[in-house]
């Protein structure tokens, strides 16, 4: 059977429709129903083989179960020429699409779905992590806010538990939508409701090094840097390899001023030089120039074929340097008259100083 396009089909179908038999009839409807758009790049079926919508989805769950994304997909579609109005059906093509990177199409899909059934509280999630990837906050917030309110009103008329104003999550709710939609309140300086978003999340997995990481970056962001600490470290001791933890635990150390436990705790992810020049970076930020400079050029002088990254960042701290010098000597030249001395030059803190004379 070929698939031919829907409103081809369509035309074709009402043209001939006083000379179709029954059969004719049957056979013109199945083509009416073929989706070749939900087929992105993989290419289109190769015709019926299910006769009831009941084989093709039996088969479409087994090929899904067992990773065969591709034959899935096959038979999920075909399932659509049999009930192209169900929701359920499109979520699962939706889904693989998602899985596989096609997200243009699992975004029309999962709108499909929605529209044939606006509570699947799921499609609500992923559209709003869609969105969230493509850098569209607003989009994401909307979806994912619509996601939470749909799983709070399921756990209302469960007879759930409160917690600071929401309904304890259980096995069932879209943590994902919960946890996200705390990084985006966290980017709009809401760290109150961020964090209510992860612990709602964190009581549900509390082994989740992301939901961890994520709950210590929202104290590091107000400056509690104790708190950081606390939650990078526990999202350490559940997965020893989680870079992003690692690398802010560096940061909570740099900010403190504390630069030896701040480049062992780099080196725990990246080479010596890397965490020297990373640290050097961040005190660039913060505008401590004289260690920045110390930094990179050590980055330097470990790896001399390394970095371009570090020269350049050398390079401009130096002519920050030389900039705030410029300025101090035009503000002294200016009040001179008055007797007043020029600002002494910012030293490095005591701890740089004792990594330098190592």
């Amino acid at each position: 059977m070929k698939y031919i396009k829907i409103i081809t089909v369509l035309l074709f179908s009402i043209s001939l429709l006083s000379a179709c038999s029954s059969t004719d009839d049957e056979q013109a409807n199945m083509e009416n129903y073929a989706r070749d758009d939900l087929f992105g790049e993989k290419g289109q079926s190769r015709g019926i083989t299910n006769k009831t919508m009941d084989e093709a989805l039996a088969s479409a769950l087994e090929a899904e179960q067992r990773g065969d994304l591709d034959k899935a997909l096959y038979y999920y579609i075909q399932c659509l020429e049999f009930e192209p109005d169900n929701s359920k059906v499109l979520y699962r093509i939706a889904r693989i699409h998602d899985k596989q990177g096609n997200h243009s199409i699992a975004e029309r899909a999962y709108k499909e779905a929605l529209a044939k059934e606006p509570d699947i509280l799921l499609a609500y999630q992923y559209l709003g992590i869609i969105q969230m990837q493509k850098k569209q906050y607003k989009q994401a917030q909307g979806y994912l806010q619509k996601a939470i309110h749909l799983d709070q009103k399921r756990l209302t008329d469960l007879g759930g538990k409160k917690e600071g104003g929401y309904y304890a999550l259980d096995k069932a709710s879209p943590t994902n939508s919960y946890s996200v939609s705390g990084i985006i309140e966290d980017m709009h300086h809401n760290f109150e409701l961020a964090r209510i978003y992860y612990n709602l999340a964190l009581h549900q997995d509390e082994n989740s090094a992301n939901l961890l990481s994520n709950l210590g970056y929202s104290y590091y962001l107000t400056g509690d840097l104790t708190l950081a600490e606390r939650y990078y470290r526990r999202a350490i001791n559940v997965d020893t390899k989680f870079k992003r933890a690692w690398t802010n635990l560096g940061l909570v150390y740099a900010r403190k001023g504390q630069y030896n436990r701040a480049i062992k705790t780099f080196k725990q992810v990246m080479p010596e030089f890397d965490a020297y020049n990373d640290l050097g970076y961040f005190v660039m930020l913060e505008g401590r120039l004289d260690e920045a400079e110390f930094f990179f050029q050590k980055a330097i002088d470990m790896s001399p074929s390394y970095f371009k990254k570090a020269y350049a960042n050398l390079e401009q701290v130096q002519m920050r340097k030389r900039e705030l010098w410029l300025a101090e000597q035009e503000a002294h030249g200016m009040e001179s008259d008055e007797g007043t001395k020029p600002t002494e030059p910012v030293k490095a803190s005591s701890e740089a100083q004792q990594i330098r004379s190592k």
